[in-house]
């Protein structure tokens, strides 16, 4: 077995205290270049591994922000995540991350692990409720927050998408379409952007001519999407345009139409929203709202460190959102084009038919 290499060991190499050691591989704060080279040179000659452990132990603040996510198989989820981690190594940040879900206790629980390890910050990438949210931050009073998914109203710091910005466009679109009988599937109730998209979808569509046959809810996953799909396309409501209120339950309702024999999108629209990276190999492509995960994340890093420098300071961000059109959706074809296209097939027919 290889021998452990020693902070004394280093420090004999490079002439230097074991104190002096200690700092650089704690950062380096108040070494000067020359002596930061040679005990650099040192520790990769000899090998020597720092005990991170150690390292946090002896450090009067570790330089730690915490995140509470969903579970990071959800696209959107792990990609504001990364966004917080790009920006916050940029900082000087590492982070530390606890998985949870909206449940008070389970949030309470995720905030004493991440308090534990000495957390600057802690980010919740999750939805919480108005209430919920205010009471946290008024708990924790020397814990800065920020929130990804609560409502504008709510006195915290948050960063989010213009969900009604983007369900706005979806909606308008469809209807330029001349799209007439609607279903919306939205995210779950708790979510304060699924309740977002569906209120714009609503304000969007009651005003027109067009009829919102049903609204049923998911919980964002394929499956849910599949499942109410399945559910809605058994059923006699003869609906020519499906919103989904994200890319993933829309990819759940393209298999349910495909295995119902509904052709999309001639004879139903199905549209989503985030724009993630597989819905534009979708089958059909998708159309959808694009907003930009990673910035998300690197603006709530961006926006927490001016909060650190201005305490009581509350921030609230919006990034904006953009359609993004594919073939998932199409234009009603008109009437008209509908019998000249009959009639044009017809000839065609008698042409072949033989003289009587």
């Amino acid at each position: 077995m290889n021998k452990k290499v020693t902070f004394k060991e280093v420090a004999e190499l490079a002439g230097v205290s074991t104190q002096t050691v200690s700092r650089v591989t704690n950062g380096g704060e108040g070494v000067n270049a020359n002596t930061l080279k040679k005990v650099q040179e040192a520790i990769d000659q000899l090998g020597y591994v720092p005990n991170k452990g150690a390292q946090l132990l002896v450090r009067k603040k570790a330089k730690i922000f915490g995140v509470i996510t969903l579970e990071m198989t959800m696209e959107g989820a792990s990609s504001i995540v990364n966004g917080i981690r790009l920006e916050s190594e940029k900082a000087g940040y590492a982070i530390s991350i606890a998985v949870s879900n909206s449940e008070e206790e389970n949030l309470e629980n995720a905030i004493r692990e991440l308090k534990s390890q000495q957390v600057d910050v802690v980010f919740i990438n999750l939805p919480v409720q108005k209430e919920l949210a205010e009471n946290l931050v008024a708990k924790h009073k020397h814990l800065p927050f920020l929130f990804i998914d609560v409502s504008p109203e709510a006195n915290v710091s948050q960063v989010a998408a213009d969900h009604y910005k983007g369900a706005v466009l979806i909606a308008e679109l469809m209807l330029k379409h001349g799209r007439k009988r609607f279903a919306l599937l939205n995210g779950p109730a708790h979510s304060h952007a699924a309740n977002l998209r569906k209120q714009a979808w609503l304000d969007v569509l009651k005003p027109s001519d067009a009829e919102i046959v049903t609204v049923e809810t998911g919980d964002w996953s394929a499956k849910s999407g599949y499942y109410e799909t399945t559910k809605l396309l058994l059923q006699p409501q003869n609906i020519d345009t499906l919103l989904v209120g994200n890319d993933q339950m829309a990819l759940g309702a393209l298999r349910a139409c495909a295995e119902q024999k509904y052709a999309v999108p001639d004879q139903i629209a199905v549209t989503g929203f985030d724009d993630t990276v597989n819905s534009a190999y979708y089958n059909p492509p998708l159309t959808t709202v694009h907003q930009n995960f990673l910035e998300i994340g690197k603006q709530a890093v961006k926006q927490i460190l001016i909060q650190l420098k201005n305490e009581n300071n509350i921030s609230k961000m919006v990034i904006p959102v953009q359609l993004i059109e594919r073939q998932s959706t199409m234009p009603v074809k008109e009437n008209l084009n509908s019998v000249k296209e009959i009639k044009d097939l017809l000839q065609k027919i008698q042409t072949l038919l033989p003289n009587s």
